[in-house]
């Protein structure tokens, strides 16, 4: 049987209120110990995606900045429309995830580090 190969992912919180960040750097940080969670206000994600490299962002849907960096997979949460999130993943086309959960926001993440494994 293979052996599993887990990587850290790298995660960048850009989400405002920062009650939201914080957070949601707590809940990762507990489910996925072995990922380096890092948080930045809005207005700098693209400085903070430069030096940190992520694999994966988290933002607000007025975080322009995002469309102009190159990172495997985002959600961009939606707070207009009932904290619904469209994912980015890869190549894929976009989708929508009404209302979106921990478990959502987890299974991203995982989706993520498959994506980052394939290379």
């Amino acid at each position: 049987m293979g052996e599993v190969i887990l990587i850290g992912m790298r995660i960048l919180l850009a989400l405002a209120p920062t009650i939201y960040r914080e957070t949601l750097a707590h809940i990762l940080r507990i489910n996925r110990p072995n990922d380096e969670v890092r948080l930045t206000q809005p207005h700098a994600l693209h400085q903070e995606t430069s030096s940190f490299r992520p694999h994966m962002i988290v933002c607000n849907d007025d975080a322009s900045q995002v469309q102009e960096v190159s990172v495997p997979s985002w959600i961009v949460i939606r707070y207009h429309d009932s904290l619904s999130a469209s994912v980015f993943l890869g190549e894929r086309n976009p989708r929508l995830i009404q209302d979106i959960s921990i478990e959502d926001l987890l299974g991203v993440v995982e989706d993520t580090q498959r994506l980052v494994l394939r290379g």
